[in-house]
Formats: structure tokens, sequence, C-alpha cells
């Protein structure tokens, strides 16, 4: 781990590595509230000043509390720097209106005068992460774990949320542990989980998440459409639940359904017994066999007689998976923040 020291000669060379032929950064006294003042001067001799903080870790829950001492440096532009900063916290960062770079090449520097952006992107992942008990969010016990923290309104006591969710104890505090580190949750001095920021603790799983698509999914294709074969569900006896488009609430998507997406025990049994093709092209349908995590927990029969999987599930699915799912997970995202009580519970 490098020394603040360290951080902030490395700082001010990455900003200057970044600046265009002809512009050039100095540095100049600081305040005691920042670590550090750099002149940017641009080709014609205008000048900007930016007010850079330095700092070890920054968590998403930390950003206000480094905004609000940069602004004690007064010059309009702010930059952060870290070894490292995850994707939440440099969202976080951009939303408060603060630059940031970090030493992997993940850059942000704007400045209106004179007019400069830089923007560059480094490492998605942490290539020094910090000791901890467990290091991420995959696997099948901590997705169980993230969608019960989801999926349930606290507070809460980790073995309560455990019985009412069916993830394991151990891995519902070591998640919750994790979470906390980023604060993205907070918990009493006894563990008890006291509120989750439940939209950004799904974007921070899936960092981790691999649409299960990828290795379980078979594609098939019913000849008479996805309609059709939707309609083949409600007659179909063993267990399934809708994913993807097909699995958003109704009402909330904003295409039509190309790709019907459901797991299944088995998607070989499900594809025989409706008829559909196997299809490696212009597909209709994608068959999903249940793994360990069983992500048909919590699903929900609608008036229209689709089982949906849990919203959680669904987002997800849609924020990882292929083709425009992303900005149908978006526009799910959404439809959550304002319809919180119909679809997160109490234990």
């Amino acid at each position: 781990m490098l020394s603040e020291t360290a951080l902030l000669a490395r700082a001010e060379d990455a900003i200057a590595g970044l600046l265009p032929d002809g512009w050039s950064c100095a540095r100049q006294e600081a305040p005691r509230e920042t670590d550090l003042l750099l002149t940017i001067r641009s080709p014609d001799g205008a000048t900007g000043v930016v007010a850079v903080e330095v700092k070890q870790r920054v968590a998403p829950g930390n950003v206000a509390a480094v905004v609000a001492q940069l602004a004690l440096a007064a010059p309009a532009a702010a930059v952060v720097v870290a070894a490292w900063l995850s994707p939440l916290t440099r969202a976080a960062l951009t939303e408060a209106g603060v630059g940031y770079v970090d030493l992997t090449g993940n850059a942000d520097v704007r400045l209106s005068r004179p007019g400069l952006v830089l923007r560059t992107d480094g490492a998605a992942k942490d290539p020094e992460p910090a000791p901890s008990a467990l290091g991420s969010l995959k696997g099948p016990g901590a997705a169980r774990a993230v969608r019960a923290l989801i999926d349930f309104a606290p507070p809460y006591g980790v073995r309560e949320l455990a019985k009412a969710s069916g993830a394991s104890a151990p891995v519902l505090s070591r998640v919750a542990a994790l979470l906390a580190t980023d604060a993205l949750l907070r918990r009493d001095d006894r563990g008890a989980v006291l509120e989750v920021s439940w939209v950004d603790v799904l974007r921070r799983w899936v960092e981790d998440y691999r649409f299960p698509g990828t290795e379980r999914g078979v594609s098939y294709l019913d000849p008479r459409g996805v309609a059709a074969f939707t309609r083949k569900l409600a007659t179909y006896g063993q267990p399934w639940a809708a994913t993807g488009t097909l699995g958003v609430p109704p009402g909330v998507a904003v295409a039509p359904v190309a790709l019907a997406t459901i797991y299944v025990e088995s998607p070989a049994r499900a594809a025989r017994e409706m008829g559909l093709t196997p299809a490696e092209t212009g597909a209709n349908v994608l068959l999903i066999g249940v793994g360990e995590s069983d992500e048909r927990m919590r699903s929900v029969v609608g008036a229209d007689g689709l089982v949906r999987c849990a919203v959680s599930q669904v987002a997800a699915d849609l924020l990882t998976g292929p083709g425009r799912g992303s900005s149908e997970g978006e526009a799910l995202i959404e439809w959550m923040r304002a319809n919180e009580s119909s679809w997160r519970k109490r234990p």
C-alpha cells in the first residue's frame, strides 16, 4: 500500500500525464483543508485551479464527507485521488460534481475555465483488494444473501433474515460485513441490519454477478412466437419463473419481448414438452437450468398468470444479460424506487 505522500506525488504525475500537448500543471501553496492545489495552464496562458484530495480508500458512503472537505478549499474544480476507485464510488463522485483519478487509469477531470475534459478508463476491479472475510459477491450463496438484503426491508437481525429468506446466516453475516465496509448498509453494535442502500447493493452485486444464461442457458425457437410460448407456460406442469424482459412487472416493460427468458429445472424436458426447437440463431426462447442459488426464490404470480422472478433477480439479469437489457434494467430500477412498498417486505 502506498503512503499518502507517495500517492500525492503519483497524483500530480497522473494528472500531468493526462494533459494534452501544450498544457501544463504546477503546484501552488495549499490550504490545510486540502492535500494539493494544482494550477492548470492552457497553451494560450489561461489558468484554472484544481483542489486535490488524496485518500487510501473511498467507499461510496464516504463521498459526501470527502466532497464537504474539498468544498473548504474554495476552487470550483476538485479531484479525488486514490490507488483505485470502485465504479460505485466514481459514480457518486461524478454525481457530486467532483472529479477523480486513480492509479489504474480511471480518470475524470473537468475544468470550465480554461475548458478541459480528461476522461480515461482503468481497472474495473481492485488490483490489490484489502483482506476481507469475503472478497466478492460471486457465487450462489452470496447471491442468496444479497437478494435477501435487497428484498426485505430492515431493521432485522441476521438470523431473522436467514429464516425469512432461506439464505445462510453465516453467509449473510459475511456479505453484510463486506457491504458495511463500503458503507452500503448500516448495522448496530450487535450486528443487526438497520439500513440498506438497496440500489447501491444491487449495483455492487452486478459488478461480480454473471448472467447465468451464458453457462446454463439453452436457446430455442417457438415457431409461433413468444406470445404462443407464454401461453404454453401456463400449462407447463413443472416449476418455472420468468426473468429478463418477460420478468418485468406488467406495464413496466419499455420494449416488446423478443427473447423469453425462463428459469426451469430441466431445459431439455421443458423444450420437449412445449414443442421447442433448438436454435443457435433466431432464438426467441432462452431456458436456464436452475442451479444451487435457485433464482426462482420469491417468485410472484401476476394477474396475467405469468410467474416472475423477484424484481431484484430480474434487475440483475437485465443489467448483465445480452442485448438491450441494460437500459431495461435501469428502467426497472426506477420503477423499484417508485414502488418500493409493493415488492420490498418485512421479514
